[in-house]
């Protein structure tokens, strides 16, 4: 004989109102003549004794745990984490493009104004996109010197623009010129003012992580020579848009301060919303220094760079 058998009774006709016709408690506990705390027990019961088991099924191309271990240990909004083996950047441009696009798909809001910035993986977002939201696109600096055709920012732009219907605002114009005056009359030129006059506009940001020690990083292989050397001597790390950033995340002045043609640091940091994109194993370093100074809130990553910052 079954012990209990009126509580078991109960507790079942209480979990299946509660669990699957959605009802609350108070209104099982009118229904079945019962305060709603004796509902509240019986649900409890209905677990304990296994009359209602809850199984939550895992995300195969996802890891759970490391994303929710990486958002608790870096503070972050939220990190998405491809499941898999330890892999180097060029085996997830694609992987991690399709996680981004759709993540993008998910999240942006009508309204917005999305900051963009380049790189592989978010060229290949670029492609990966079916529809966003009616968002705008800025395009964040203009093109680093050597960029691949296939990475133009200002392409990059337009592809977002026309997935989500709204207005692209392109820089035409180079990333930096080593000119101060040239620089000056650069930025009062119409359609390059027009971009950077929303730079402290943008709402979300997404942008790939460069490292530079190993080197997987356009800017860091497009900089002049006496640039990169003084930049690496003071241990830069990472980059992100025209930020550098050093191995504990803290900023490193550059020229580009005075001569970019790019969102400025500061205005980076007043950006709500900032979405790193990057992946590799030789990039868990720059990943670590964006997150260990802040940069970035939320993070698309793989497991094999996740679990070694964790």
């Amino acid at each position: 004989m079954p012990r209990r058998p009126l509580q078991r009774l109960q507790a079942s006709l209480v979990a299946r109102r509660f669990y699957l016709q959605q009802q609350t408690k108070s209104q099982i506990a009118d229904e079945l003549g019962i305060s709603r705390f004796k509902v509240a027990r019986l649900i409890d019961a209905a677990l304990a004794e296994g009359i209602v088991r809850i199984e939550i099924e895992e995300q195969g191309d996802l890891n759970m745990a490391l994303a929710e271990r990486l958002r608790q240990i870096y503070g972050l909004k939220a990190a998405l984490v491809l499941e898999g083996p330890d892999l180097q950047s060029n085996e997830l441009f694609e992987p991690l493009a399709l996680l981004a696009a759709d993540f993008l798909e998910e999240t942006l809001v009508d309204g917005q104004l999305l900051g963009m910035s380049w790189g592989r993986t978010l060229a290949a977002t670029a492609k990966a996109l079916t529809k966003l939201p009616k968002v705008d696109v800025v395009q964040a600096a203009g093109s680093p010197a050597g960029l691949d055709l296939s990475q133009n920012p200002t392409d990059l732009v337009h592809r977002f623009a026309r997935a989500s219907g709204g207005v692209a605002y392109p820089l035409f114009g180079p990333m930096w010129v080593e000119d101060k005056g040239l620089v000056a009359k650069l930025r009062n030129e119409p359609s390059i003012a027009n971009a950077m006059s929303r730079y402290d506009k943008i709402d979300v940001l997404v942008v790939g992580i460069g490292s530079w020690n190993p080197q997987e990083s356009c800017l860091c292989s497009g900089f002049p020579e006496d640039w990169r050397r003084e930049a690496l001597k003071r241990r830069v790390c990472a980059d992100l848009c025209a930020t550098l950033i050093d191995d504990q995340g803290r900023e490193v002045s550059s020229p580009l301060d005075d001569v970019g043609l790019c969102l400025g640091t500061g205005q980076l940091r007043k950006i709500p919303e900032r979405i790193g994109v990057g992946g590799g194993v030789q990039k868990s370093e720059a990943i670590r220094a964006a997150l260990k100074g802040g940069w970035i809130t939320t993070l698309v990553t793989d497991a094999g760079v996740a679990r070694r910052l964790i």
